[in-house]
């Protein structure tokens, strides 16, 4: 299982909950070129391609 910081993990929840960028960026306070650093960072981890894949990866981990 990767190892997430708080903050990927708040934007992992936030894209399971299907969220924007731009909101998830408004709610944490943070530009959008940072959530996407964010989303880039966890797709790596999990190794996918898409937020589709992340979120099963996420799930099937009892991440979220």
């Amino acid at each position: 299982m990767p190892r997430l910081t708080r903050r990927e993990e708040e934007v992992l929840r936030s894209i399971a909950e299907g969220k924007t960028t731009s909101k998830m960026a408004e709610e944490l306070f943070v530009s959008t070129h940072t959530i996407e650093t964010h989303r880039r960072n966890l797709m790596q981890k999990f190794n996918v391609s898409n937020s589709a894949s992340l979120i099963k990866m996420a799930s099937e981990y009892k991440l979220i």
